[in-house]
């Protein structure tokens, strides 16, 4: 892929619209983006950045309109945020948070895992 400037949230829209379902170069970028971003914030900022990454890839998830390949290809990924976070946790407020995504993330996508079968 070439490194052109993009948004980061025409990257988003993108990946949550399943328009790049046959590059996952474009999700690898987003995801490295992120980590690129991350390094250069405080932990609050951080911590938001990695929770908004983690909902864009679980929306897609979730998102039956979007293929299967695409959908599967996020759930693969959504484990990057998740475990940026995990190292972030400072408060007991940030772990409860944390907890509750993972919980979240295992009632879905073991939801919509059976979507992918079909």
């Amino acid at each position: 892929m070439s490194h052109y400037l993009v948004p980061f949230s025409v990257l988003e829209q993108t990946i949550q619209g399943g328009q790049c379902a046959d590059s996952p170069e474009v999700l690898y970028h987003y995801l490295n983006l992120t980590e690129e971003y991350a390094e250069r914030l405080n932990i609050t900022d951080a911590t938001l950045l990695h929770q908004r990454v983690f909902n864009v890839l679980l929306d897609t998830v979730c998102d039956t309109s979007i293929a299967p390949h695409w959908r599967q290809t996020c759930l693969d990924k959504v484990y990057l945020p998740l475990s940026h976070l995990k190292h972030l946790i400072v408060t007991y407020q940030d772990a409860k948070n944390y907890f509750k995504m993972e919980h979240n993330l295992r009632i879905l996508s073991h939801y919509f895992i059976s979507s992918f079968e079909q």
